[in-house]
């Protein structure tokens, strides 16, 4: 687990309580409808809980998973730009509102107002999950020269959380019925010790089990190579524990039918987004949701980066993970210790005392990453490192939990089950996108903002694939054997097209600022590039030259090197939000011929992928007569109109007959 976990991607909803809202023009409505009756005790209604604490459970397993995706992508050296693309998975959570009025407003009335949603969904995200879980290894990588694929990862994960953002909105609308209002207050129990424990199994039980190291140092007799577990095998038995218990729900728990209907169903979908609005338009309101969106910005960067900072320093993700077990009870009691401060008619006043000390310790999480290297010997970390991880973490948890508390304090007063759980969702998702915005910004800057001086052995290059953001390479040779294995793409400017290839000046990535003043010791140099897997023919030549512009930007992918010549893929910008291959644009034209991949192995799922682009490419061409096709089948037809006259069969046979005579 990251030293502070997507805020916005795990944030518990409190379970409401007997407050007491005014909604513009409306007379106050109780949190929950109910009548006079006697009083009925948890133990009556403890099947209910209990069915609440699993649901919340099974909530929680989606938002660990996801959780624990970004320590293996940063264990498998992805960038801190993929990681920020990656955080766009917490977003459902914080966007759910868009579509919470549907799931209040369209229902099946014999099935029942939240099973019509919570039985469909919950059967999706099982079968979801069993069908990734034979993908999940191939976009992971396979480590042979293949990274993880971020983008696909990051849209199957995301309509996974998708998927249990719509099941949230349903059990958080179920838990305003299915207990009375004797036992409301367990539904923010169960909410708070139900995500926690989903969480914990689905982000540290899982990364200690997906360990080799901790399983064989701490579970096995006898080392091996993988882990008692895969992501793939997590996975797929979540899978059919989602099936199975959906199955349950559906046979077997009921809906309450006692609630007065007036009370808990809305006209329509239209009816809600338009009382929706007319919420948001209060300026209360708007003066909330602006404070909330700005609020966490100040250790945004603490809270995103810290964990992926300190696995990046050596600290196994593993350990990391462990270190949050500890926090597991500081985590159940804490919101019961914070409530008895912000019950009163102000809670946000704990939210404002805690924000200085949450601030401090970003500057602790930063010491943190700064001291790892410098206490990091053969065998790890010692223990006392680990303490004071520890020790920073729990702190942190503190403050973090009392900003928590109040707010969703503060969410449950306004909550107004007129539409259900739309209103808490209104609050609660606004509270979210305020962490996962600056996160997502946080993660994306940090590539940008990082500056590395590389110091190595002589005549020897070393470095990263972030070295490229402020290192500028003027030759071949520069260029890190790393960043061609990992197949980085670089920025560079074009100068010349020649035979041999295109003379391109290397154009690092970094901050303007910074790059102005290095380009004062740069020294000056162009690269040659050649079209990986094309045999440019000489009107190709020609057709670059005419195209491609002198000083044109334009980015090139590193497939292998072959002396002073880099084989690459050439991507020029078409338009304002597309780009084109030339590699496959001269073949497409008919203006080369495919040719083997330089530099690649022949037997990694990039070469093959790469040629399978190429051959379709050139197939284009040869079916559309085009280019150096074009030629080749205007002298296969001048062959047929000779070998078809008449004039030519009668010298053939003549010569046939020449031949014969002279054998006799």
């Amino acid at each position: 687990m990251a030293i502070a976990a997507e805020e916005g991607g795990r944030q518990r909803r409190a379970g409401s309580r007997q407050h007491y809202v005014a909604v513009a023009g409306a007379d106050a409505e109780a949190l929950l409808p109910g009548g006079p009756g006697p009083a009925r005790g948890c133990r009556a209604e403890l099947g209910s809980i209990l069915l609440l604490l699993v649901l919340y459970v099974l909530q929680g397993i989606p938002l660990g998973l996801a959780g624990s995706v970004p320590l293996i992508l940063q264990s498998k050296s992805s960038s801190y730009t993929d990681q920020a693309f990656f955080s766009f998975v917490f977003w459902p959570f914080s966007l759910k509102l868009l579509w919470a009025p549907l799931v209040d407003a369209v229902y099946l009335r014999g099935f029942g107002r939240r099973k019509s949603w919570l039985v469909p969904t919950q059967y999706v995200l099982g079968l979801f999950m069993i069908y990734m879980s034979t993908q999940v290894d191939a976009l992971l990588g396979d480590g042979q020269g293949r990274g993880p694929d971020v983008r696909a990862l990051t849209v199957t994960f995301f309509l996974f959380e998708f998927l249990a953002a719509t099941q949230d909105i349903a059990v958080d609308g179920w838990a305003l019925t299915m207990l009375s209002r004797e036992n409301v207050g367990y539904a923010s129990t169960c909410n708070s010790v139900g995500q926690t424990a989903g969480y914990f199994l689905g982000n540290v039980l899982f990364l200690a089990l997906e360990s080799a190291s901790f399983c064989n140092k701490y579970l096995r007799l006898q080392p091996q190579p993988q882990g008692i577990v895969t992501l793939s095998d997590f996975l797929f038995f979540w899978g059919a524990v989602f099936l199975v218990t959906t199955t349950l729900v559906a046979l077997l728990k009921k809906e309450n039918k006692e609630l007065i209907p007036a009370k808990e169903e809305t006209k329509g979908i239209t009816d809600t987004y338009r009382l929706l609005f007319s919420i948001i338009k209060m300026p209360a309101v708007l003066t909330f949701c602006l404070l909330i969106l700005t609020s966490k910005v100040g250790f945004s960067a603490a809270d995103a980066v810290t964990g992926l900072k300190l696995v990046e320093e050596g600290v196994p993700k593993e350990h990391l993970a462990l270190l949050a077990v500890p926090m597991v009870p500081l985590q159940i009691i804490l919101p019961l210790v914070i409530s008895k401060y912000t019950a009163g008619p102000q809670p946000l006043n704990t939210f404002y005392k805690a924000m200085p000390f949450r601030l401090l310790l970003g500057l602790e999480f930063a010491f943190l990453v700064w001291w790892a290297p410098k206490v990091r010997h053969e065998g790890g970390f010692p223990v006392y490192y680990y303490a004071v991880v520890v020790l920073s973490y729990a702190l942190h948890q503190i403050t973090l939990y009392s900003m928590y508390v109040a707010i969703m304090a503060f969410n449950a007063k306004v909550s107004d089950p007129l539409i259900g759980g739309t209103y808490m969702t209104l609050l609660n998702t606004v509270s979210n996108l305020g962490g996962n915005w600056p996160s997502t910004v946080a993660l994306w800057l940090v590539d940008p903002l990082t500056v590395k001086e590389c110091v190595g052995a002589q005549d020897h290059t070393c470095g990263t694939a972030a070295a490229a953001e402020t290192t500028k390479f003027t030759s071949a040779l520069d260029i890190p054997v790393e960043f061609v294995e990992k197949n980085v793409k670089l920025r560079g400017k074009l100068h010349h097209v020649t035979e041999k290839g295109l003379e391109v000046e290397h154009i690092p990535i970094s901050i303007p600022f910074i790059t102005a003043i290095q380009r004062k010791w740069q020294s000056e140099g162009l690269l040659l590039i050649r079209l990986a897997g094309v045999e440019v023919a000489p009107s190709g030549t020609a057709w670059l030259q005419r195209e491609l512009s002198p000083h044109q930007p334009l980015w090139f992918q590193l497939l292998g090197r072959e002396g002073s010549a880099l084989e690459c893929l050439v991507l020029v910008n078409k338009g304002q939000f597309l780009s084109t291959c030339l590699n496959e644009e001269l073949l497409s034209q008919g203006l080369g011929r495919a040719a083997r991949i330089e530099g690649l192995p022949h037997q990694s799922h990039l070469y093959w992928k790469l040629h399978r682009r190429l051959l379709r490419a050139e197939l284009k061409a040869v079916k559309k007569n085009k280019g150096i096709w074009k030629e080749e089948k205007k002298w296969e037809g001048i062959q047929d109109h000779l070998s078809s006259n008449t004039v030519v069969q009668r010298l053939k046979q003549l010569g046939s007959w020449f031949r014969g005579s002279r054998e006799s």
